[in-house]
C-alpha cells in the first residue's frame, strides 16, 4: 500500500504536507484553545505574545494582560470548549489560522452558549511561533 501525502497549495505558493509548519501551527492552535478551556495561564502565556490583541465579537479590544487577568480573577472562563474546521495558512514568518469553537462561556458568574468563527494571527519571532492577534464573530443561530 502506497503512503499518500496530501499537499496544500497556499496563496504564497508554498507546498505544505504532513509534518509541515502548517501542521505545527494547527497543533499550537489546539494547545492554545485547550489552555483557554483549562484556564492554564502558564501555557497561555507561553503561546501568546506580550503585545497580543483580541478584538472580541462585541467589538471590544483586549490586551493579553487584560485577558489573563479576566481568567485569573474568574471573571471569564470557558468549559466544554471544542475546536473544528481548523486551517493554517503561512505567509513567510506570519500565519493566519481560522477555525470554529463551541462551548460554554462564563462571564461574571453567568453562562452562555459560545459558538464563534475566528481568525488568529501568529508571527514567528526569534525562531518560535507566537499568537499576536485574534478576532471572532458569533456563528449564526442556524449554523451547526
Amino acid at each position: 500500500m502506497r503512503a499518500m501525502a496530501v499537499l496544500v497549495v497556499l496563496a504564497a505558493g508554498r507546498l505544505l504536507g504532513p509534518g509541515s509548519e502548517a501542521e505545527e501551527l494547527t497543533v499550537l492552535e489546539r494547545r492554545l484553545v485547550a489552555a483557554i478551556g483549562a484556564r492554564d495561564l502558564k501555557e497561555y502565556d507561553a503561546l501568546v505574545a506580550a503585545d497580543y490583541v483580541v478584538i472580541e465579537a462585541a467589538g471590544t479590544e483586549r490586551t493579553k494582560a487584560q485577558v489573563m487577568e479576566s481568567y485569573r480573577s474568574g471573571q471569564r472562563g470557558y468549559r466544554d470548549l471544542k475546536i473544528d474546521e481548523l486551517e493554517a495558512h503561512l505567509f513567510g514568518d506570519t500565519a493566519v489560522v481560522h477555525a470554529r469553537t463551541s462551548g460554554v462561556r462564563q462571564i461574571d458568574g453567568k453562562e452562555e452558549v459560545n459558538r464563534v468563527r475566528y481568525i488568529r494571527v501568529w508571527a514567528r519571532r526569534s525562531g518560535r511561533w507566537q499568537a499576536v492577534a485574534q478576532m471572532s464573530t458569533p456563528l449564526p443561530a442556524g449554523e451547526r
